[in-house]
């Protein structure tokens, strides 16, 4: 049965990619979507006096997704070298114990996995990424050779390897707006025995399964797809969309990217994660037959945050096809990923089976409560803070996130994990595993940091040849404080984060073509700094790449050589003469980028 569905949904793919030609108005994401938060320089840490963060593993090349075997053995996949890699007690094993050829551009790569013990013995894994069209990691960025699609095999993990490959899933990895984007890949194993695969819209393919009423028919993107875990069609007699591939693969469509999912312990209900555009990350309850409204919806459908003036009659529905607002939205995006529930009282009774997300721009660790019925969020009055603002399940501000974290400075996370030992385990794509447990429990037992500082303190870091500025959050051209920043050439300023969520200072405003170019300081995390130098005499735009309309100027000018004594004047002779005309466009060699500044202690 599987051989005939493999060969079914590779043929389709193939078919699908020639359609793909048909391509509808998209939104076009700046490149510094992808920006991921740094670790914090004191490390990761919770906000419970009775739990600690440990490492358990470093060293690894940006980890996406991690499974246990057993107790302290866990297998990691590696995005970009297309390596599974073993942990043991603490060890990352030199020898993988597989690697696969992949594609990696943006969001391709080596991306998921999930293991299931079967009864006679023998122990699957299953993994998605996205192959490499040549058999060679990253050629589709170092030769532009186009990836052979995304695809979901299942192995056998014997003597510690990875054997017997199954392909399961062949689908196009060729987006229509040539970006290796929104490939999805979490797999997860369900109370049902079966195998659930998330896949993205893969950069902008517009089918009936994005809800294009008038699009070509499904080809298998943009939703959750369900088979059995040998490959074959589950309940063929009752699929939920529909006869046929790749409609009676579909458990769940419409979604236009995801980095998370799980399945609530106690009730069996599927939830995931989803990202938008520029507006409207989304929590998710799945149900068998969920549209959640991409390309047309994105977050509440009454909010039109897409401006489309969509209904859900305007939606594309098969079979039992439904739509249903989120449980929760960000409006403006965090880059929300992995989601689990922790099944688990070891953290302590008020945590056991609570929701645990985590997000890449900001590196936080979110943590939510449902309801009786399980069916819903609810921020209820055990949180610290002001909950009322949470009422409508909504974040229209940053700062009404600050209820709802559990802990920060992770670096950007990719994946949540419990353990056989109960603990919450978070992977980050910095490289390192940590988790979160009693200080009682822990053999490093350490005391959280006092609280951090809600402005940067004058010492010697910030000279007489620096200037301060301040993030303070998202509020037009008044974002960056002061604004514009004067300054004379060799100066150097240094933007200090003031707000609750990670901003950036990046040259060019956004959907320039040269945006980025001279300068970009990545995710700066709050309370964490941004220095660079100017040498050049002119007028510097920047901008925050997550956040576009937060604007600012650097001035540069040449210092005064005269012999003035006013109390501004440089008195040190330069060491050139200065530029004749001081607005000509800066020389990128002339740009020096510093090391970032922290402030925590």
């Amino acid at each position: 049965m599987f051989h005939g569905l493999k060969l079914l949904i590779s043929f389709f793919a193939i078919s699908m990619i020639l359609l793909s030609t048909i391509i509808s108005s998209y939104i076009q994401v700046s490149y510094g979507a992808y920006a991921k938060a740094p670790l914090s320089p004191t490390g990761p840490t919770v906000n419970d006096d009775n739990l600690t963060v440990e490492k358990v593993a470093g060293g690894l090349d940006f980890p996406t997704s991690m499974a246990f075997l057993s107790p302290n053995d866990i297998l990691v996949t590696e995005k970009a070298t297309g390596k599974v890699m073993r942990v043991t007690n603490g060890f990352v094993l030199p020898q993988p114990v597989l690697d696969v050829p992949v594609a990696s551009a943006i969001e391709r790569g080596l991306l998921g996995i999930a293991i299931s013990k079967q009864p006679d013995g023998k122990t699957f894994v299953y993994l998605s990424y996205t192959e490499s069209g040549n058999g060679v990691d990253n050629s589709d960025v170092d030769a532009l050779v186009d990836p052979l699609g995304n695809r979901l095999y299942r192995y056998e993990f014997v003597d510690g390897r990875l054997i017997n490959p199954v392909l399961l899933f062949d689908l196009t990895a060729i987006p229509p707006n040539a970006r290796g984007e929104h490939n999805g890949g979490k797999i997860r194993i369900g109370p049902d025995n079966n195998v659930y695969y998330m896949i993205g819209e893969v950069g902008g393919h517009r089918t009936q399964a994005q809800n294009i009423i008038d699009g070509p028919a499904p080809n298998g993107l943009g939703g959750v797809l369900r088979i059995t875990q040998d490959g074959g069609i589950v309940d063929p007699g009752d699929p939920i969309f529909g006869e046929g591939l790749p409609l009676n693969v579909y458990y769940a469509m419409g979604i236009r990217n995801s980095f998370g999912m799980d399945f609530d312990p106690l009730t069996g209900n599927l939830w995931d994660t989803e990202n938008g555009p520029v507006v409207g990350d989304e929590i998710n309850l799945v149900f068998p037959g969920f549209n959640s409204g991409w390309f047309q919806v994105q977050g509440y459908v009454d909010d039109d945050l897409l401006e489309h003036g969509t209904t859900e009659a305007d939606l594309v529905y098969f079979g039992e096809g439904q739509y249903a607002d989120p449980k929760f939205v960000w409006t403006l995006p965090i880059g929300v990923t992995a989601l689990k529930f922790l099944n688990s009282f070891k953290l302590g009774d008020q945590f056991a089976n609570n929701m645990f997300v985590g997000d890449i721009n900001n590196g936080l660790l979110y943590r939510f409560t449902l309801n009786e019925e399980r069916d819903a969020i609810f921020i209820n009055d055990a949180y610290v803070g002001n909950v009322e603002l949470l009422e409508d399940n909504e974040i229209d501000d940053p700062k009404e996130n600050q209820p709802l974290i559990f802990g920060q400075g992770f670096g950007g996370i990719t994946d949540i994990q419990v353990g056989p030992d109960g603990y919450l385990y978070i992977l980050s794509y910095t490289g390192s595993i940590y988790r979160i447990l009693p200080i009682v429990d822990s053999i490093v037992p350490k005391s959280q940091p006092s609280s951090p500082p809600s402005s940067p303190p004058q010492n010697d870091t910030l000279s007489s040849q620096a200037v301060s500025a301040v993030i303070l959050g998202i509020d037009g051209d008044e974002s960056y404080s002061p604004e514009p920043i004067e300054i004379e050439s060799g100066q150097t300023v240094t933007w200090y984060n003031g707000d609750t969520i990670s901003h950036t200072v990046t040259s060019g405003q956004g959907g320039d073509p040269d945006e980025g170019v001279l300068f970009d300081s990545d995710a700066i995390i709050p309370n964490q700094s941004y220095s660079l130098k100017f040498i050049e005499a002119g007028e510097f735009d920047y901008y925050c790449i997550y956040h576009p309309t937060m604007v600012g100027q650097v001035v540069v000018n040449q210092p005064d050589t005269s012999s003035s004594t006013s109390e501004d004047s440089i008195n040190e002779e330069p060491d050139e003469e200065p530029d004749e005309e001081p607005d000509e466009e800066p020389d990128e060699e002339k740009i020096e980028n510093m090391d970032s500044i922290g402030f925590l202690t």
